[in-house]
C-alpha cells in the first residue's frame, strides 16, 4: 500500500484505514417517489504513531499522499500518548458478510419495494402519511499497518426506514420503524409493516394515566432509553477514568439474575456482522453481563493499552451506532450487543400489568445524565396498560429514573428478539417502579 509505505519512511510506526463503496438510497414522501440516488464515498484515514503521540489526518484524494502523511506527521506533534502498538497480523476467523443478490439489486426493485408498504400501510388506513427511505449499499474495508497486518472485507447492506403520521382532531401521531440486513433473505418487508399497523390500531384511541410510580415495559425499540447509559457505564475509557458507575463492580452481581448481556461483531444474522473492527482486532465474543454478573468492559486498542487489558474487538469508526465513517478515529463502541431473551412473549408481559406503561419512543434520547444513569425523557410513543390490555395512547407524559436502580431490581424480558438499528438485538423488557410524570 503506497500510502502505508510513505508514512513509514516519516514515523515510528502507522496504521491506513481505506474505505470504498456506493450505495443507492430510494425515498418517497407522502406515499410518493420522490427521489433515486447513487452515492460513491471513496476515503483514506492515517493514524500514526511518532514521538509516542498519535496523530490523525483523512483524505479523499488517491492520486497523492504526501499531504495527508505530512498533516498526520504535523497533528501528532500535539497528539494524545499512544500508549499502544498497532496490532500484528493474527488469524481471524472470517465471517461472511457479502450477498450477491443484495448487491444485484436494481432501483427498480428498490421502488418495488418500497410501494409495497406504501400499498400495505395505505390499504389499512388511505389516510395515513407514509415515507420511506430504502437505501442498498455495497462497500469495502481494509485496514493495514506497520506491523504487518493487511486485512480486507466487503459488506453489503439493505435497509428500510419507515415514518407514518396520522393527523387527528387536535394532534398528529408519528412514529418511525426500520429493517436492516445484510442479506435478501434476512430483510422482512412484511414485519415493519405489520407493527406499524399495530402501533395505528392502538393509537386509535387516548387514554391518561395519573403521575406516579409504575411498571414499564420498553419494546425493543424502547430499551435504547436503558441501554445509552449502560453501554457508557460498559465503556472501558469511563472505567479507566474513573467515571463508570460499574468501575468497582467487576464480577459481582449488580444487576438482575435474568439480564444477560454480549458483545459479538459475528452474530451471524447482524446487519452490521463483520469479522473484525476498525482497527484490525478480531471480532471478540464478549460477555458482558452474565445472570446479573458484571463480566468485562469494552476496549479498544487505546484504552486497552491505558488499562493494562486486551482489546475486545471494539475499535469503531464513527462511534456508537456508527458506520466506519473514515473520518473519525475509532473510538469505544459495542459491534453487535445482543440482549438474551426471556421466556414470556410480549403479550404475556403485558397481561401481567394492572395499570402501567409500554414505552417504544421517546424524545431526546440520552437526556439527563447518561454516565450516572439518570434518565428523563417525554415519551413520543407510548400506551397504557390497565388490567392486562392496551388502552391507547398516552401523550405530555414523562418516564425518569436511574438504570442501574432499575435493572438491578427483579425485571423480566420478553421472548421475542428484534434488531433495534443495526447493532442491537434486544427483546422488551419489564420494569418495576418507573417514575411516570404526566404534564398538565
Amino acid at each position: 500500500m503506497e500510502l502505508l509505505d510513505e508514512a513509514r519512511k516519516k514515523v515510528e510506526s502507522a496504521e491506513v484505514f481505506q474505505k470504498t463503496g456506493n450505495s443507492m438510497p430510494v425515498s418517497f414522501n407522502a406515499g410518493e417517489l420522490e427521489s433515486v440516488k447513487h452515492v460513491e464515498t471513496t476515503g483514506v484515514a492515517l493514524r500514526v504513531i511518532d514521538g509516542g503521540k498519535l496523530g490523525f489526518s483523512t483524505t479523499t484524494n488517491l492520486d497523492g499522499y504526501s499531504d495527508v502523511v505530512e498533516k498526520a506527521v504535523e497533528t501528532a506533534k500535539f497528539g494524545e500518548s499512544a500508549e499502544f502498538v498497532f496490532p500484528e497480523a493474527t488469524k481471524t476467523n472470517k465471517v461472511e458478510t457479502f450477498d450477491s443478490d443484495v448487491a444485484g439489486l436494481t432501483a427498480k426493485e428498490l421502488i418495488e419495494y418500497g410501494e409495497e408498504v406504501i400499498a400495505k400501510l395505505e390499504e389499512f388506513d388511505p389516510d395515513l402519511e407514509v415515507n420511506v427511505d430504502l437505501t442498498k449499499s455495497v462497500g469495502k474495508r481494509r485496514i493495514a499497518n506497520s506491523n504487518g497486518l493487511d486485512v480486507e472485507e466487503e459488506k453489503t447492506g439493505l435497509s428500510l426506514s419507515l415514518e407514518v403520521k396520522k393527523v387527528g382532531e387536535d394532534d398528529i401521531f408519528t412514529f418511525h420503524e426500520s429493517r436492516s440486513a445484510q442479506k435478501l433473505d434476512q430483510f422482512d418487508l412484511d414485519k415493519p409493516a405489520e407493527k406499524a399497523i399495530q402501533k395505528v390500531k392502538w393509537a386509535q384511541r387516548e387514554s391518561g394515566i395519573e403521575s406516579g410510580t409504575y411498571p414499564v415495559i420498553l419494546t425493543p425499540r424502547g430499551t435504547l432509553v436503558l441501554l445509552v447509559s449502560l453501554i457508557s457505564g460498559l465503556n472501558g475509557q469511563n472505567v479507566y477514568q474513573g467515571t463508570s458507575p460499574l468501575k468497582e463492580d467487576l464480577g459481582e452481581e449488580v444487576f438482575s439474575e435474568n439480564l444477560t448481556v454480549e458483545d459479538y461483531g459475528g452474530v451471524e444474522d447482524s446487519p452490521s456482522r463483520r469479522s473484525f473492527d476498525d482497527e484490525g482486532t478480531p471480532a471478540l465474543r464478549t460477555k458482558l453481563i452474565s445472570n446479573g454478573k458484571l463480566k468485562s468492559f469494552l476496549y479498544d486498542l487505546k484504552t486497552a493499552g491505558q488499562s493494562g487489558k486486551k482489546p475486545t474487538g471494539n475499535g469503531v469508526k464513527g462511534g456508537l451506532l456508527g458506520s466506519s465513517d473514515f473520518r473519525s478515529p475509532p473510538s469505544i463502541s459495542p459491534t453487535t450487543l445482543v440482549i438474551s431473551p426471556g421466556e414470556k412473549k410480549i403479550g404475556k408481559l403485558i397481561s401481567n400489568i394492572d395499570k402501567g406503561l409500554m414505552v417504544d419512543q421517546v424524545l431526546g434520547l440520552g437526556q439527563g445524565n447518561p454516565l450516572s444513569g439518570e434518565f428523563s425523557n417525554n415519551v413520543s410513543v407510548a400506551y397504557k396498560i390497565e388490567n392486562g390490555t392496551i388502552t391507547g395512547k398516552v401523550k405530555d407524559t414523562m418516564i425518569a429514573g436511574n438504570v442501574y436502580e432499575l435493572l438491578g431490581r427483579k425485571i423480566e424480558l420478553g421472548k421475542e428478539l428484534e434488531w433495534v438499528g443495526s447493532v442491537l438485538k434486544a427483546p422488551a423488557i419489564a420494569l418495576e417502579d418507573v417514575n411516570v410524570v404526566r404534564k398538565s
